[in-house]
């Protein structure tokens, strides 16, 4: 809660990319919850006071790695002057909706939710968590595996990223209460596999982002829409020459993540 204020309060970009992070945590609390839930049990929805908050910060970090990119000498010979402008104004609106987010949080529903959470993770056995979380990591794998073999597609990649994303945090759970060196060595690749990805998934997002700018701007100079469009094309032809070693190096994270048998 402190920091979920702190960045209701300065609106900083620090301060609501930590806010998110914390959030993060918490929804990957939910989601194991989820994973050793008895069937018999209704998902009680846990994650629904964190959703509006979540996809609100989203936004704003999303803006914000685009405009970052932006910085990198790679991008320098291009007039982006205009669509930067464009970016910052998003922020900033992006912002003021996040603000307003915060000040519907209802701190009393967090405090309640704790305690039910409290309750349910006290009745969790060792047992039940062995046995739901290796179903859950061969199902995880397993519709990685599915999509990679359907092509390297920009929807596809970004879908096994969410992948292994969400398995990656919830071995970090589980290795909190059972660590071992495989255990360590499985997390590592799957958070180097993700951070390409994702670093892939940023540069595509802000090709789509040099797109809609293009199609919805009409004031700009013949000369400055050359420089836009040509950036565009060096995004894609440079993310579509990474696609092949990052398909490749993903396979290898999730192939070493897939339960031995017996384990």
């Amino acid at each position: 809660m402190v920091n979920i204020y702190k960045a209701g309060i300065t609106g900083a970009s620090k301060d609501i990319h930590r806010a998110r992070l914390d959030v993060k945590k918490i929804l990957a609390i939910v989601d194991l919850l989820r994973i050793v839930r008895s069937k018999l049990h209704k998902d009680p929805g846990y994650e629904k006071i964190f959703k509006k908050l979540y996809r609100a910060s989203g936004r704003i970090r999303e803006i914000q790695v685009t405009l970052l990119l932006l910085t990198k000498p790679e991008f320098a010979s291009y007039d982006l002057t205009l669509f930067k402008d464009a970016l910052l104004k998003q922020e900033k609106d992006s912002t003021f909706d996040f603000l307003k987010v915060i000040r519907k949080f209802d701190e009393l529903k967090l405090s309640r939710l704790e305690n039910k959470i409290k309750k349910e993770v006290s009745r969790i056995t060792p047992a039940t968590l062995h046995k739901k979380t290796k179903k859950y990591i061969q199902s995880k794998t397993s519709m990685s595996m599915e999509l990679l073999e359907k092509g390297d597609g920009d929807e596809n990649l970004h879908r096994v990223r969410q992948h292994i994303k969400e398995l990656s945090t919830v071995l970090n759970l589980i290795f909190t209460f059972k660590p071992s060196d495989h255990l360590e060595m499985v997390i590592n690749g799957l958070n180097r596999s993700e951070m390409m990805v994702g670093d892939w998934h940023d540069r595509v997002i802000l090709a789509d982002s040099l797109l809609s700018f293009l199609k919805h701007s009409t004031d700009i100079s013949e000369s400055q829409m050359t420089h836009l469009k040509d950036c565009h094309q060096f995004i894609m032809l440079a993310n579509n020459q990474q696609v092949e070693s990052i398909v490749l190096d993903v396979r290898k994270a999730i192939i070493e993540s897939m339960p031995a048998k017996g384990s």
